[in-house]
């Protein structure tokens, strides 16, 4: 893009934001021009776990010993009824926020990339999303996190795990219920496994980790030697 071309983008993007102001997704204060969905002190103020920075195993680690194999789970935010981080996954999930989505992948990506844990993975599998749903609200909240990951980590996307059936909301169910509900959903593609040494599971929460142990299950039954890694915006607190 040539210097014209940049100084006229930025001069329609500055003029279409006093048109069209954009709000901080949290205190719904005006976002400057250089600045998308948070303001910076909203930004500073999200519930960051900081796991990136831990040593020793994680909450989030934790949750899956004795369940399946998993090589590292890192989630972004915590997550608490009435915080920020539900306000960010209810806009991910149910209010067209597929840039949001984006965004919040890059910000993991960005946090992730020069962590030993997490430089090995060569691939990104978002945890599908049953057409119906897919149908209703017009894109994968999996995915869009995915592309945000994969323009950070620089890595290919894969579709290496299907949804088997559809099965009923996970909201209201306990651990046992979730787990029950889940369990045989997925199915992996081994021939789309094929080359990949360490791949990353991406979703949008963590709870009780029945929808990911079912999906990296699915993976261990065609490819048992696979190295599993889990990434999410959130972990439930």
């Amino acid at each position: 893009m040539s210097k014209g071309s940049r100084i006229f983008t930025k001069n329609i993007n500055g003029l279409l934001s006093l048109i069209y102001p954009r709000p901080c997704l949290i205190c719904q204060s005006e976002l400057p021009e250089n600045q998308n969905h948070f303001c910076f002190l909203c930004l500073e103020n999200l519930h960051f776990t900081d796991f990136e920075k831990y040593k020793e195993s994680t909450s989030a680690d934790e949750l899956f010993w004795g369940r399946v194999k998993i090589q590292h789970v890192y989630s972004c935010l915590f997550f608490e009824k009435g915080n920020s981080t539900q306000q960010i996954l209810h806009t991910i999930k149910y209010k067209e926020g597929k840039d949001l989505g984006v965004y919040m992948g890059e910000l993991i990506g960005k946090r992730i990339k020069d962590n030993e844990n997490y430089k090995s993975i060569d691939a990104l599998i978002p945890i599908p999303l049953h057409s119906k749903k897919g149908f209703v609200r017009g894109y994968n909240q999996s995915m869009v996190i995915a592309q945000g990951l994969s323009n950070i980590l620089e890595i290919p996307i894969i579709n290496a795990v299907k949804r088997k059936n559809h099965h009923e909301s996970q909201t209201k169910k306990n651990r046992f219920e979730r787990w029950d509900n889940v369990k045989s959903v997925f199915a992996a593609d081994q021939d789309k496994l094929k080359g990949y040494k360490h791949v990353a599971i991406v979703d949008d929460v963590l709870t009780t980790g029945s929808t990911l142990e079912s999906a990296a299950r699915s993976i261990k039954n065609v490819k048992p030697d696979q190295d599993i890694s889990l990434l999410t915006v959130a972990i439930a607190k």
